[in-house]
């Protein structure tokens, strides 16, 4: 047999099946592909659009541009949830892999609370928070975590009536971590209750002008049992309010101290010299000016390599870099700074729309302490900077 009649040979069946599978491999690949890099581009353009209504409604002489600027901020962050939902679905379908550690209950439910509450006070809901002295320490994806428990929230949120109430308490029984939300909302009927975790359940009970695309619950339920816990559900029938109860196992050994909780506490709010380095500069300038504002000295770096250049003075405090830069990228940005002597004591905050678990993992291997995914909460980097601040004075 000539050689190039062999390439012409039909293939047997396990051989197309084996190729079939590897084309559709690689196109699950690239699908995933793609909408990672078009979450990131979504969320640069929220963050800048978040940013700016920030800087107006801090600048505002005129209290009447209070009203629009959050109206502004209310859609940016419906419109970062349904970025956040797409990815959530898309992880959960693929099983992403989660980045244990051990962590306190209290500082996730914390977290999560802190990112559901501007939902709470628009709604005008009355949240009560009961949470043990004591820290229940869980192995746990901390970010992932944060999202099955502010799915909970958000449903209590949703189908709550305005000035309703709802209820957060963490306990210990069994052997098991509790987070226990509950509100007074429209209840769950009998004959939904078994199902309120499939998806085309949740997707049908979403109320029109909601937040999200209503797969909440079933993510929630998802992420839940690759921690190894469980979700349940539980309502009296309609009318009657609901009450959602997801339980971790508690760790033997609970780890010496909650670290990062601690340094995440507030600070005096001294001055500092706070570099922002992003190539987007209606997102760079529209940060500045806002952390201007708010009595920081900020300057502007439109490229990585600009943004070396200048940390190389050695008078940066805080350099707060986007990691999705042409030529020298972020993480680049923060290995040549992380060695260079004049670089030593600048905290490295990403501020990236790459948000997957490779992406943070790359943010800490190249010198980052902390890893935030546009668009970036106000508060939490009202944190990080106090953090920054506290370390400068001391």
């Amino acid at each position: 047999m000539q050689p190039d009649m062999a390439h012409n040979m039909p293939r047997s069946a396990p051989e197309d099946l084996q190729a079939r599978v590897s084309e559709l491999e690689k196109a699950d690949r690239a699908k995933d592909q793609f909408l990672a890099l078009l979450s990131h581009e979504l969320r640069n353009h929220i963050h800048a659009i978040r940013t700016n209504a920030w800087l107006i409604k801090a600048r505002a002489k005129d209290p009447e541009l209070g009203r629009p600027t959050e109206a502004i901020d209310r859609q940016v962050v419906r419109l970062s949830k349904l970025v956040d939902d797409l990815l959530d679905v898309i992880r959960v379908a693929r099983k992403s892999e989660l980045a244990f550690e051990d962590v306190s209950i209290q500082r996730i439910v914390s977290a999560a609370i802190a990112a559901t509450r501007a939902a709470v006070n628009v709604e005008r809901r009355e949240l009560t928070v009961q949470l043990l002295d004591q820290p229940l320490f869980v192995q746990a994806d901390p970010a992932r975590l944060q999202v099955a428990i502010g799915h909970l929230l958000h449903n209590a949120v949703k189908f709550s009536p305005q000035q309703g109430r709802i209820q957060v308490r963490v306990f210990e029984e069994r052997g098991e971590a509790v987070v226990a939300v509950r509100d007074q909302g429209v209840g769950i009927s009998a004959e939904d209750l078994p199902n309120v975790f499939n998806l085309a359940i949740d997707t049908a009970r979403r109320k029109p002008g909601t937040d999200g695309l209503g797969i909440g619950l079933h993510v929630a339920k998802e992420l839940a049992e690759a921690h190894g816990g469980s979700i349940e559900a539980r309502s009296a029938g309609i009318g009657e309010g609901s009450e959602f109860t997801l339980r971790l196992p508690l760790l033997v050994r609970p780890p010496q101290a909650d670290a990062d909780a601690a340094n995440l506490s507030a600070a005096n709010g001294q001055a500092l010299r706070i570099l922002v380095v992003d190539d987007n500069h209606d997102a760079a300038d529209s940060l500045a000016q806002l952390l201007q504002a708010y009595g920081h000295e900020a300057e502007v770096a439109y490229g990585g390599e600009q943004a070396v250049q200048r940390a190389a003075r050695g008078d940066i405090n805080v350099a707060l870099v986007d990691i999705g830069m042409p030529t020298v990228d972020g993480f680049q940005v923060a290995e040549r700074i992380s060695k260079h002597a004049s670089g030593k004591d600048t905290l490295l905050v990403a501020i990236t729309g790459w948000g997957e678990h490779s992406d943070r993992a790359r943010s800490k291997q190249a010198g980052f302490a902390y890893h935030l995914t546009k668009p970036v909460d106000i508060d939490t980097l009202a944190s990080l900077l106090s953090t920054a601040s506290r370390k400068k004075h001391h």
